[in-house]
């Protein structure tokens, strides 16, 4: 499985994906609602374009809702490696908004966002559950 050799469009959405599976292991509503917020954003980006890098990094370090804050405070190994899937889809997904809309100065934690990234995303989901290996193989066969 190559998820290079998807469409770039495909790709954004095969993180999106791992990312809304991902957040099935977290048990707070509140969080899971801004995390659905995001990933609202993530979508309409690949339908609509704009500029919306900033904002999507904006979910992952903000002082008072980010999400590498959440995870940070969260004690349990599962839900850390669900927060690692979800903190790489929107970083991936924000770093490609900043350069479409020609950003020249990204933040530091997006300008060391490359392709490396979506193999470490599936990992951190299977370290959530063995069984999402299939899971994501059905999800890279359905966008192939």
């Amino acid at each position: 499985m190559d998820i290079l050799k998807l469409n770039k469009n495909n790709i954004y959405k095969f993180a999106i994906a791992i990312a809304e599976k991902a957040s099935s292991y977290i048990d707070d509503s509140e969080t899971v609602e801004i995390i659905n917020e995001s990933l609202e954003v993530c979508k309409k980006w690949t339908q609509e374009g704009g500029n919306v890098g900033e904002s999507l990094y904006d979910y992952l370090d903000n002082e008072e809702n980010g999400f590498t804050i959440f995870q940070e405070m969260e004690e349990s190994e599962r839900v850390i490696n669900a927060w690692d899937c979800i903190i790489d889809a929107i970083a991936y997904i924000s770093k490609a908004a900043y350069e479409k809309e020609g950003v020249e100065y990204l933040p530091e934690p997006i300008e060391l966002v490359d392709d490396s990234i979506l193999s470490h995303m599936i990992q951190a989901l299977i370290l959530c559950d063995d069984k999402e290996q299939e899971y994501i193989e059905k999800l890279y066969s359905e966008l192939s």
